[in-house]
């Protein structure tokens, strides 16, 4: 553990001059948002816009366990990539690396949403896949963030026609 604190630590860290509270209250902002389309999404604040006409038949809405297991696989990388390299995060400055890890759950929940909308459905809004297979896939998905990211965009780049980047 080292004996260096943050006013030792200078324009590095978190803190310093790449930080300030603009950039925190920017991440907080992000979360705050994210939170917010998750309770809409999972039905939580009961404002009707998911639960009116069609959009209830259709599934639209995005069941609150699917979030659930996103976060745990999130938290599962966390967990893992702190046991594996704890010695690397006993500096000040390391915060922000341990902020980029805690982002990885916000962001999980919303490419979760975004697999779990894509999940194969049958024309009459019956689901083709089980309650587990769905969880199973946010876990994953929460697991592997950054590979969930770029499948999305690969498919996203094919759905709009463009070529491979």
């Amino acid at each position: 553990m080292s004996s260096t604190t943050p006013a030792q630590e200078g324009s590095t860290g978190v803190g310093g001059p790449s930080w300030s509270r603009v950039n925190w209250a920017f991440i907080g902002l992000f979360t705050l948002l994210t939170v917010v389309g998750v309770a809409i999404s999972a039905g939580v604040l009961g404002t009707g816009w998911l639960t009116a006409g069609s959009a209830a038949q259709s599934g639209v809405q995005v069941p609150p366990y699917v979030y659930l297991y996103s976060s745990l696989g999130a938290l599962g990388y966390v967990f893992t990539k702190l046991m594996a390299d704890l010695d690397q995060f006993d500096e000040w400055g390391d915060l922000q690396n341990l902020a980029e890890m805690g982002l990885r759950v916000p962001a999980a929940w919303v490419l979760a949403a975004g697999i779990h909308l894509l999940l194969p459905v049958s024309t009459d809004g019956t689901p083709r896949i089980t309650v587990q297979l769905a969880a199973g896939t946010a876990f994953i998905v929460g697991l592997y963030v950054n590979v969930a990211l770029k499948s999305l965009g690969s498919l996203a780049d094919r759905i709009l026609g463009r070529g491979v980047r």
